[in-house]
């Protein structure tokens, strides 16, 4: 007969990742948000987004950083809209 204690003991421990990433590469930002990489080289070229604040490329590869965009957002709702 085995004693419950030792199999509970004998099972893997997985810990869940608590740190959150600040850039993530368009794609994913894609993913989270719908926002597509164009939307984002477009708003990179107007100079809404600026390279180092909302966003990167960094060997060839385009990075957004959530919090910043997520702060850009949340600055556009509290704009008032023109008819």
């Amino acid at each position: 007969m085995k004693h419950k204690d030792t199999e509970a003991s004998r099972a893997p421990h997985t810990v869940a990742a608590s740190v959150e990433p600040e850039w993530v590469l368009a794609e994913k930002f894609q993913e989270l948000t719908g926002v597509t990489p164009m939307a984002i080289h477009n708003r990179r070229r107007a100079g809404i987004w600026l390279d180092g604040k909302h966003c990167a490329v960094i060997a060839r590869r385009l990075y957004v950083n959530i919090k910043e965009a997520d702060q850009w957002i949340k600055n556009q709702l509290s704009q008032p809209h023109r008819a």
